[in-house]
């Protein structure tokens, strides 16, 4: 006997679905909170907030408005298709946020600026970076604020804080190009070129600068032997650092730096924050994983939480060294502090001068330095040339696909020995 299987009773789903961070979103007119709601087979977006907020943000849903306690909401479709995973809805509401921060710096920048000390015009190149960073600073990562405020600063002290933006001519740039090449890099040179254009196109397109000359400021080259060189370690590398790093006199830090980065493959910054608390090393399965997370004001590169096994070799080197809580790289003992704002003091250390120690102990061993993002490649490298699933090490490594691996690493995925199953004009193939 066949079953209809339009009145068969269907098998409950198992998947769970869960609910997005909750973000903030500036406005002209104050603050609006984005969350997640599930509506019985896709997600849909919730924005709360103040009424004028609403309307700026959505012009064309103005009657899908209602009151909400003292704030009103708007429940709305992120996407034309129905979104029914958690990942795409972050990426799909970061891109609408994307969209409303542009809106709001079109806003921003037709504010009169007359409430500056210059008369209401940006005349130096230290009044435009200290005023276009700052209107940068809540719509960019923490990281690239960081790093954007290194860039500038190399060009403040190359073409001088309080030059003229009219004198800062296309030869005026490549002098600075041409001092900074003595002292540092092209792959350290060319990303704050990048940085130095992208503020003085603002200050064009706003009237600041008669013109856009500086875009044709060409990068520096680079030698053809460091383009796209993505040095790593095999496992027996790997092993030579971590008995390396064990003789740096910063400990544990030294050895969990490169314990960390080379079993699982986390970027510099995610190793950094990374803390005992995210590590789970007494799951009652006996699986051991490592949670990257979110917290105190941090987050991933993509924004995106997640989880990677932790090896039995990895475990070893742990457990010695663990805590309660707390980060598990850790600066030097008795080493001084800075006050912050009345909250006590943050001591800092800085990753690169271990990593620096390390590399030496590393070449005199007769080892290969590499450069810190590259105990990364290791992590993805050794694991692909143990035939694991390129689909996990993309999870493992924080990327929502295969491309980025395969693109990367392709050459550790090419050769496959089933290919000599064509051999000399006959098939083993079935």
């Amino acid at each position: 006997m066949t079953t209809d299987l339009l009145t068969a009773p269907q098998e409950k789903s198992l998947v769970r679905h869960t609910s997005m961070p909750q973000r903030k979103q500036r406005t002209p007119f104050g603050d609006v909170t984005l969350t997640s709601r599930w509506m019985r087979d896709r997600y849909q977006l919730v924005a709360s907030g103040p009424e004028a907020a609403l309307r700026w943000m959505f012009p064309k849903k103005q009657d899908d408005l209602s009151a909400h306690g003292r704030q009103f909401r708007i429940v709305f479709s992120p996407a034309p298709m129905a979104i029914t995973v958690e990942r795409q809805l972050r990426q799909i509401c970061a891109r609408w946020q994307e969209a409303w921060d542009e809106r709001l710096l079109e806003a921003e920048e037709t504010v009169s600026l007359t409430e500056r000390d210059n008369g209401g015009q940006l005349r130096t190149l230290g009044q435009l970076f200290d005023y276009l960073y700052e209107e940068r600073r809540p719509t960019v990562a923490a990281s690239t604020n960081s790093r954007d405020r290194y860039r500038l600063q190399l060009w403040r002290d190359e073409l001088g804080n309080d030059t003229p933006l009219e004198s800062i001519t296309p030869e005026a740039i490549t002098a600075a190009l041409t001092r900074l090449s003595k002292r540092l890099g092209a792959p350290t040179i060319n990303p704050a070129l990048g940085v130095l254009k992208t503020y003085l196109n603002w200050a064009a397109d706003c009237g600041h600068l008669p013109n856009h000359r500086h875009r044709t400021v060409k990068k520096l080259r680079e030698a053809s032997g460091m383009r796209s060189r993505r040095e790593w370690w095999t496992a027996q590398e790997v092993e030579l650092a971590i008995r390396c790093a064990k003789q740096d006199h910063h400990q544990p830090t030294a050895t969990l730096l490169v314990a960390i980065g080379c079993f699982l493959g986390l970027r510099v910054e995610e190793a950094v924050m990374l803390r005992w608390q995210d590590l789970d090393l007494d799951s009652p399965t006996g699986k051991p994983i490592a949670r990257v997370t979110p917290h105190a004001g941090w987050q991933p590169k993509d924004g995106e939480a997640r989880d990677i096994p932790i090896s039995d070799t990895l475990l070893d080197l742990l457990k010695p060294h663990r805590q309660a809580d707390g980060y598990l790289l850790q600066p030097e003992p008795g080493k001084k502090g800075r006050p912050r704002e009345g909250k006590g003091w943050v001591y800092r250390y800085d990753p690169k001068k271990v990593w620096a120690r390390i590399m030496e102990l590393v070449k005199a061993a007769g080892g290969k330095p590499i450069t810190m993002y590259g105990m990364r490649h290791s992590f993805a490298s050794n694991l692909l040339i143990a035939s694991v699933s390129d689909v996990k090490v993309a999870r493992w490594l924080g990327h929502s696909d295969t491309r980025m691996v395969h693109r990367h690493y392709g050459h550790l995925l090419s050769y496959d020995e089933d290919i000599n199953a064509i051999t000399r004009g006959r098939s083993n193939l079935v």
